[in-house]
């Protein structure tokens, strides 16, 4: 584990791995990195996973939403790659993850050696069928009631939130494997109150054909908040961009489906030259 000090602010980051330099960025604001340990790990021969708290998030430094922008955010990638001393790094984006990792594949194309994209979305233009999703899974009155919520005011108000949203996010929620996933996670609610903001501005779906870095595109077939229907748009505006839809996984594909996952991203690297 180790910090990088760069653009400001204090990046808290640790590494997997010696394959190639892929930078793994956790989904949205108010979460951290620790979630995708020990399901990523096993790659850790092929790819050197370097997962890292964004700004405002985990056990990084406090940030503003003044401060939480995806310019602000890709610039901190690239600044993160570059105190590695690598030229490239692959991109491993999950969720809100996958947000940035397209931004940064954007802003810095001849930074990208390789793009992973997991249970996400080219833009957040698609509520009425969230909501659908949503009813469609039978939600219990504390989750229906989360989905609804204010943004949070506290760290204790966002983990609380967070927790009653998780049967959402799973095709079989599971409490033990949930406190496995999530037991590590340090909470910020002052970074997750920025996720709106953020949200209302994404939008990179006109813009997908000019994504030069072969792309793997991976989701769950019960992820309800970025469904198949968004990974096909990922899949048909990306150059060349592979498309896997796992069974009876939803928005963690690599938690609840870690076998097929490893599989697949392992099967693709060996296609890319």
């Amino acid at each position: 584990m180790a910090i990088a000090r760069v653009n400001g602010t204090a990046l808290f980051y640790e590494i997997v791995g010696t394959g190639l330099p892929c930078l793994v960025l956790h989904g949205g604001m108010g979460l951290d990195h620790t979630y995708f340990h020990p399901w990523l790990d096993p790659l850790g021969d092929l790819l050197q996973l370097i997962s890292y708290d964004q700004r405002g998030n985990g056990r990084s430094s406090p940030s503003s939403c003044e401060n939480l922008t995806f310019d602000q955010l890709c610039r901190d990638a690239d600044a993160l790659r570059a105190t590695r001393n690598v030229e490239h790094v692959a991109l491993l984006g999950h969720s809100f993850g996958g947000f940035v990792a397209l931004e940064y594949a954007l802003r810095y194309p001849h930074r990208v050696s390789h793009l992973i994209l997991v249970g996400t979305a080219p833009s957040f233009d698609y509520a009425e069928e969230i909501q659908a999703n949503v009813q469609r899974k039978n939600p219990t009155a504390e989750t229906l009631a989360a989905v609804s919520a204010p943004p949070p005011a506290t760290d204790a108000d966002f983990a609380r939130l967070w927790h009653a949203l998780l049967p959402l996010y799973f095709h079989n929620y599971d409490s033990v494997l949930m406190e496995r996933a999530f037991g590590q996670t340090i909470y910020r609610g002052a970074a997750a109150a920025c996720n709106d903001t953020l949200f209302a501005v994404y939008n990179v779906a006109a813009r997908l054909g000019e994504i030069q870095a072969p792309t793997l595109v991976v989701v769950g077939d019960d992820d309800f908040v970025c469904p198949p229907s968004q990974a096909r748009r990922l899949q048909l505006g990306i150059p060349n961009a592979q498309l896997t839809i796992l069974s009876a996984c939803g928005h963690f594909p690599f938690i609840e489906c870690a076998a097929a996952f490893e599989a697949t991203v392992r099967s693709w690297l060996a296609q890319i030259p």
